[in-house]
């Protein structure tokens, strides 16, 4: 990356700098001293400048504080021993203990103390000095992770930048610098929800380990279908002679046509496959084209990839059963047919039966929508032109070109089956990127979710809805307008995420070919699929159950929790603060993203909420790290749903703590909200994503919750020259008669 010449880091350690100033080689394998170049090694190897002189001073006045502040708390401590203990170590929080101008890592969140400890320095004489080595640790720190990829001294500065960050100043680093130093900038952005991810599916695996036979239903399904991926010789390619059986009796092309869609609901695609999307159904010819890319079908025949990828069909076939003189000859013409497929666009359109069969005369929809059991009526999507290149296909091409066809695609998807480890990780993970085995272990895992956990979280979504609901009734919305919104906000419902919760398990007869399960257990994903399309209108499409997933369906008026998410969040933070600046933060962002998307407001209420819009875009429009700004424009509508969640769940949270007689923790809730988003892009990549993403990256995204009322008390911060974020709706001032666009 190219830098200033005043930022120069050299890539070589002090010795080497030592060597280069006395005008000596570098090393042995070299005479001439090479060129600095940027980069970094170490945090020593720049020339003595003001900057340095700025961090050397600091952190000695930092030590001298420390020291100090030291010595007067163990005075404190001698002449009071009534003082609480430390906190236990245990637990998992995200959150930090904190004193003024002082911030360690603890496991678990510590209580705050009912004064502040003694200070050696009072605190305006040493903010001044803080607040410049502060943000050049933010500013070193992308810089050093952009040029070393996350290595090395890049730890140093972030970690300064952690350790003198203020809340009223760099809440991110505040909260989540101490993370950054666990989880360093790479290829794949660090956050704290990827972090969840791979706790939950680490999590997962012990527990599909304990899966019993014994315990009926989904857990038996998953007993008998990890004990058969456990077994090499439930994975032979032995267990696929009976599709090859099945394909060598065809005799015509009406048992091809039968043979192709029989194949959809015996988990056995080979041409024809059926997806779904959300309620409609896609029926898709492109199943058929076994290059990943599809790149190879342009190229000549005598191309080196081509005829590498002819070979790779040849050796599959021969693999799965047919004769190693005959495998050569059918690859060509398996390639031969793939290229005719490839040739099709590939578009979606919508049929019934009826015009199915008006778009392309003579081809076999009857046989597909009786297999599949639809309804005429029923539509599907179809990919028309792939089916086209399917028709002449079968016209065309004689007996001997379509088995081999057959046998090479259903041979390809059984070998994803057939091949792989058989090691616990291994098969879990087969088993979640197959259709049915992440239908199944979705209903398996919601069948162990406790009402403890969802329970608190319908009551909590009901609270967060009735704030939205207490100031819809106040605001200077017209009459009409509140009345349509009213009755969106009664409507929207909280529901768990339980795919597979309603297929029958029971039926499912494990076997000990790893094969035979993973193709009937891809049938009951396609039948269930089935009674979706053809399933009312108002259907619930609930997502798996142990995946980590929240979202609004607009549509339907319904915001979707899965119940890994609900139990990730849980082992964060259990306090009632933390839940509620997760948990509630989260839910109230959806609940106005659903308002945000449903309203259909008159002219004067429209002008209302521009005001508004405009407002916090002001609010957000100061919003820098290093060099980086926020586009206030792009995000506007995410931050607007983020300040509005967390404005929401904070009185919520204070409610439900003063209804029970108890005091609600204003920091605990937005250090749990603002650790929520922790993240440790590089330079480059947060540009990117402020360019290109249209939610606040997560440095950004964690200092929100500076905006919202309370914060600035919490904290001690001196208020910003905007007013806090509190209003969830344009409220009117009935003393002077005009509209408060929340205080912008």
């Amino acid at each position: 990356m190219p830098i200033a010449v005043g930022d120069v880091r050299a890539r070589q350690g002090n010795n080497e700098i030592a060597r280069e100033a006395g005008r000596l080689p570098i090393s042995g394998h070299t005479s001439r001293i090479p060129k600095r170049v940027p980069g970094v090694g170490f945090v020593g190897n720049r020339s003595w400048d003001l900057r340095s002189a700025l961090t050397l001073g600091t952190v000695v006045l930092l030590a001298g504080e420390q020291a100090a502040s030291m010595g007067a708390r163990t005075g404190v401590l001698r002449a009071d021993t009534t003082l609480p203990s430390m906190p236990p170590t245990g637990g998992t929080s995200p959150l930090v203990a904190v004193r003024p101008q002082c911030v360690r890592s603890v496991p678990a969140a510590a209580s705050i103390p009912a004064a502040p400890l003694p200070q050696a320095f009072h605190p305006d004489l040493f903010n001044p000095l803080v607040q410049p080595l502060e943000m050049l640790a933010n500013a070193e720190a992308l810089a050093v992770a952009e040029e070393s990829g996350g290595a090395g001294s890049s730890l140093l500065w972030q970690g300064l930048a952690a350790w003198f960050a203020s809340p009223c100043g760099q809440l991110d680093s505040y909260v989540n610098g101490f993370w950054k130093l666990q989880h360093p900038p790479g290829r794949e952005i660090p956050t704290r929800f990827a972090e969840m991810r791979h706790r939950a599916s680490e999590s997962l695996l012990p527990l599909a380990q304990q899966a019993s036979a014994g315990a009926g239903g989904a857990e038996a399904a998953l007993a008998a279908t990890w004990a058969a991926a456990a077994d090499p010789a439930g994975r032979r390619w032995l267990h696929f002679q009976p599709q090859r059986d099945a394909i060598t009796a065809l005799a015509s092309r009406a048992d091809i046509e039968q043979h192709l869609c029989e194949g959809m609901l015996r988990g056995q695609e080979s041409v024809l496959g059926l997806q779904r999307f959300f309620l409609n159904g896609v029926l898709a010819a492109g199943f058929a084209l076994g290059s990943p890319d599809g790149a190879v079908y342009g190229l000549p025949v005598s191309h080196p990839d081509a005829l590498a990828y002819r070979d790779r069909i040849a050796d599959l076939l021969r693999t799965s059963g047919m004769a190693p003189t005959d495998a050569a000859a059918a690859a060509d013409k398996v390639l031969e047919m793939e290229r005719t497929l490839a040739q099709a666009p590939a578009q979606l359109n919508s049929y019934t039966l009826s015009q199915a069969q008006a778009a392309l005369p003579g081809f076999a929809w009857q046989t597909v929508w009786q297999t599949l059991g639809l309804d005429p009526m029923t539509s599907l999507y179809i990919t028309m032109e792939s089916c086209r290149k399917l028709d002449e296909l079968l016209q065309q091409r004689p007996l001997a070109d379509w088995r081999a066809f057959l046998q090479y695609h259903q041979a390809l998807r059984a070998q994803r089956y057939l091949l792989g480890s058989t090691e616990p990780p291994a098969r879990l993970e087969q088993l979640d990127e197959s259709r049915g085995g992440r239908l199944l272990l979705s209903a398996w895992y919601g069948q162990r979710m406790a009402p403890a956990l969802t329970k608190p979280a319908l009551a909590m979504f009901d609270a967060i809805r009735q704030v939205f609901i207490d100031e819809l009734t106040m605001s200077a919305l017209p009459d009409a307008d509140r009345a349509s919104l009213h009755a969106a906000l009664q409507a929207v419902q909280l529901v768990f995420d339980d795919a597979g919760q309603q297929v029958p398990w029971d039926g499912f007869i494990g076997s000990a070919s790893h094969l035979a399960n993973m193709q009937a257990l891809d049938a009951l994903a396609t039948r269930n699929d089935l009674v979706i399309i053809e399933g009312p209108a108002d259907s619930v499409i609930a997502g798996p159950a142990h995946h980590l997933s929240l979202g609004t369906n607009v549509i339907d008026e319904r915001v979707m929790l899965s119940p890994a998410l609900l139990d990730s969040l849980e082992r964060l933070g259990s306090s009632r603060e933390e839940r509620w600046g997760m948990l509630g933060f989260m839910l109230g962002h959806e609940i106005a993203h659903l308002l945000g998307e449903a309203r259909d407001l008159s002219p004067e209420a429209e002008a209302l909420m521009v005001r508004e819009d405009t407002a916090i875009r002001q609010r957000i429009g100061d919003m820098w790290i290093d060099h980086t700004h926020l586009n206030a424009t792009r995000v506007q509508e995410e931050a607007a749903c983020d300040l509005r969640g967390i404005s929401a769940a904070r009185r919520a949270g204070q409610a439900e703590a003063e209804a029970s007689g108890e005091a609600f923790d204003l920091q605990r809730f937005f250090l749990a909200a603002a650790g929520l988003h922790a993240a440790n892009p590089t330079e480059r990549q947060l540009r990117r994503q402020v360019a290109e993403d249209d939610h606040p990256p997560g440095p950004f995204r964690a200092g929100l919750a500076r905006f919202v009322q309370g914060f600035d008390s919490a904290f001690g911060c001196t208020p910003r020259p905007t007013q806090p974020f509190e209003y969830l709706f344009p409220l009117r001032d009935a003393a002077a008669d005009t509209t408060d666009p929340n205080r912008g």
